[in-house]
């Protein structure tokens, strides 16, 4: 209604200046159309996202074999959701279940210009009650929680990425080559007392042919050592040049093996900034 009688009274002001200024109306109708849409709440733009794909995982074992004590693991479920174009990546992992017979699902929102997380929710369908109706899936889960999900997701710029694959090393953006080296440093300790974890510190050290070399990763396990720390590729963002480099830690399992394997995510931009 508002903008009929807006052309109205444009088309008369038009007449009376003997229709010279024909478009005059409709260019004051784009800007005020203009003007609601910037005012438009945040909520109304909100990204619905779809469960999220699993990229696969795969722990080098010959490596592993090479530099722990061995024995069988387990690896939880990885899956990228999406990226945001200020440093944001956002994944959702299943952590394994060790002997509850639950389901663990966890929603990670990653600022990886310094590895923090800026958002995460934890979940596991442990319950006392003999008919429990909590979700055992990730679709489940996802279904009952797509709103919330949806609202973080958007409320930190995250745009979707359906189908993701861990890419191999080296990184290359552009006609740079970026290689990380990982550094592990072991306590020193006897053979009874290493099959609880050895593994003291862990760094990833990136080296490009442009922008020679820095560190992004350096960790230091003071209490829960890992049996191992291995690393297994990267993404890429679509939306700027930044990788996420996937880290496998394995720790022992709750009466040995099959030990757990989890995934660690560290941040890397492909500039001259590497950060």
């Amino acid at each position: 209604m508002w903008l009929y009688l807006f052309r109205v009274k444009s088309r008369g002001a038009c007449l009376r200046r003997g229709g010279e200024c024909k478009s005059e109306g409709m260019r004051l109708i784009i800007r005020l159309i203009a003007v609601v849409l910037m005012g438009w709440p945040a909520y109304a733009q909100e990204t619905t996202f779809k469960n999220p794909v699993e990229a696969k995982l795969s722990v080098n074992r010959r490596d592993y074999n090479r530099n722990s004590i061995g024995g069988s693991f387990e690896v939880e479920n990885f899956y990228p959701v999406g990226w945001s174009r200020d440093g944001k990546f956002a994944y959702y992992l299943e952590p394994v279940d060790e002997a509850c017979g639950c389901y663990f699902g966890k929603l990670v929102i990653l600022d990886l210009k310094n590895d923090a997380v800026v958002w995460q929710f934890d979940y596991t369908s442990e319950d006392d009650s003999e008919v429990s109706k909590k979700p055992k899936t990730l679709a489940a889960l996802w279904a009952a929680n797509r709103k919330l999900f949806s609202a973080k997701l958007t409320e930190n710029k995250i745009e979707p990425q359906r189908a993701a694959r861990v890419l191999p090393f080296p990184i290359t953006y552009k006609s740079d080559r970026v290689t990380p080296t990982l550094h592990v440093e072991r306590k020193q300790m006897n053979k009874d007392d290493r099959i609880y974890g050895d593994v003291g510190r862990a760094t990833v050290e990136l080296n490009s042919r442009r922008n020679g070399s820095k560190t992004v990763f350096d960790e230091k396990y003071a209490e829960a050592m890992p049996l191992y720390v291995g690393m297994l590729g990267y993404l890429r963002s679509p939306l700027e040049p930044r990788a996420a480099i996937i880290l496998v830690e394995i720790y022992r399992g709750y009466e040995g093996p099959p030990h757990v394997a989890s995934v660690r995510i560290v941040g890397a931009a492909l500039d001259k900034n590497f950060r």
